[in-house]
């Protein structure tokens, strides 16, 4: 089933399996079109053309959207408040396999509230939330150290 018309309710799927994210559907329809926004700047948008290669267009990748509790809890997810969860159905975590994703994260940060950079996993997460300063926030998540 598909949510807009690049992506499905598969591809926002909880990875545990439990369906949640069928209760969920208008949320994800939702963030799916500001997801269809992103992906047609990034078309459109002469400065990535060199990243295009023999490809007609760029396409994003969804590695995580909804999730459940106890998934979110498996994956080590911000504990209760994770954007992820089905109770805020707001995040997501996306590549695209010919954009770096710092190139990535910078074109995002224009239409997301929370743009979150994992340069070490090379993807960056995504969210609507409401920030109480009314500004929207972006930050790169620096790789732990090994212990």
């Amino acid at each position: 089933m598909h949510v807009s018309e690049h992506f499905t309710l598969h591809e926002a799927r909880c990875r545990c399996g439990c369906g949640i994210e069928k209760k969920h559907i208008p949320e994800i329809s939702a963030l799916a079109e500001l997801h269809e926004e992103f992906r047609a700047a990034l078309n459109a948008d002469p400065e990535l053309k060199q990243y295009l290669g023999t490809a007609k267009e760029f396409g994003l990748v969804v590695l995580s959207w909804v999730r459940c509790e106890a998934h979110n809890k498996a994956v080590n997810g911000a504990a209760n408040n994770s954007r992820h969860l089905a109770k805020h159905c707001e995040a997501t975590d996306l590549t695209c396999p010919r954009i770096p994703a710092s190139v990535l994260y910078e074109k995002a940060k224009p239409f997301y509230e929370t743009v979150i950079l994992y340069p070490d996993k090379n993807f960056i997460h995504v969210d609507t939330r409401a920030w109480a300063d009314g500004l929207a926030h972006a930050w790169v998540n620096e790789p732990r150290p090994v212990a």
